[in-house]
């Protein structure tokens, strides 16, 4: 089988190459900057204006989409990561992440981005502007910054501790990157071929979920499917540039709201257990557990953990039972809808 992974609904933002997302522009840049050279510019900066436009801002080159807030954070070690909240035109927020290394020319700045090429901008009076093909992006110095967490060396664990209780409620931005091997990282939809349809986005408008709190955000799944398609979340370390694995020997089950529409849909949720260790691919160990869509409204979906089987699809992942000590990632997707569909999820937690 061919698995097409996207990134929807953001995936249509890279063809316009926008640096509000990611960078675009190809080049070479010169090695990394020092420590010494930075000191004088390391902090926080926050996004203040689009093309002159105070943000929150609508960016019609973009494609019609809604800056939000955006932050680029440079470090002494020459790294930098830029985030950036917004909405596309299909509704719902998402937050782009991604991490450059910085080169520097007295004021200029040259990044060069994992996953795209290089961009420049011009550092001055506290204020970093950067042109993108006629973008103007213009970050002003966050006085509140704390540069000595700046400063200091970023955690480099690749396995968390996983707590009781819900560890995906939707109630933030959506968010993705790529890791230093170009896998995706964050949420992201997959389809079998580019017959099937899948974007997610989140949202307020649904219909009530039982005791839910005021404005409860949910994560809405469009599908149009001819043999499988869904969404993924891949887990993220905190700059949204690693892929790392939680530990969930302490719990039985796994748990999450879903609106049912009735539809005899054939639906699959699944985790994605260990890699091999030497693994640069998406080659984790999956158990799935199949189900029907067959009751309207909202049902918590409890499944134990030994009702979960595994799932071969041929991606060279190790085969050593379900061992819970470094899970990578849920899953949630669909088989033929016969026609779009949409389905709510909430609240994914460990019991």
């Amino acid at each position: 089988m061919r698995m097409i992974i996207r990134n929807t609904p953001v995936a249509w933002i890279f063809s316009i190459c926008i640096v509000l997302i990611t960078a675009c522009s190809k080049g070479v840049v010169s090695e990394s900057a020092s420590s010494s050279d930075l000191a004088d510019i390391a902090g926080s900066y926050r996004l203040i204006s689009v093309n002159g436009n105070r943000i929150p801002a609508r960016v019609a080159q973009a494609g019609d989409i809604h800056a939000h807030a955006g932050e680029f954070i440079i470090r002494a070690d020459a790294s930098i990561r830029s985030a950036t909240t917004f909405s596309p035109p299909t509704g719902g927020k998402i937050t782009r992440v991604t991490n450059a290394t910085l080169s520097r020319q007295g004021n200029k700045l040259t990044m060069r981005w994992k996953g795209a090429g290089t961009t420049t901008g011009v550092i001055a009076d506290q204020t970093f502007t950067m042109d993108n093909h006629g973008m103007i992006l213009v970050y002003q110095r966050s006085t509140q910054a704390d540069e000595a967490e700046l400063k200091s060396p970023r955690p480099t664990a690749t396995v968390q501790r996983a707590w009781p209780g819900v560890f995906d409620d939707f109630e933030s931005a959506l968010v993705n990157g790529w890791d230093v091997h170009g896998n995706t990282v964050g949420f992201f939809t997959f389809t079998d071929s580019a017959q099937s349809q899948s974007s997610i986005a989140t949202t307020t408008e649904h219909p009530q979920r039982p005791g839910q709190s005021d404005n409860n955000q949910v994560l809405e799944l469009k599908l149009n499917v001819k043999a499988w398609a869904g969404v993924i979340h891949r887990f993220e370390s905190a700059d949204v540039d690693r892929w790392i694995a939680r530990d969930w020997r302490r719990f039985n089950s796994l748990s999450f709201w879903l609106y049912g529409n009735n539809s005899n849909t054939s639906l699959y949720v699944e985790f994605m257990d260990n890699r091999n260790p030497d693994s640069v691919t998406g080659a984790a160990e999956l158990f799935t557990y199949t189900f029907t869509d067959n009751f309207s409204g909202w049902k918590l979906i409890t499944i134990p953990f030994n009702e979960f089987f595994r799932k071969d699809i041929g991606n060279d992942a190790p085969n050593d039972g379900q061992g819970l000590a470094e899970v990578h990632g849920w899953a949630f997707g669909s088989l033929n809808t016969n026609g779009p569909i949409s389905f709510y999820l909430d609240d994914f937690q460990l019991r």
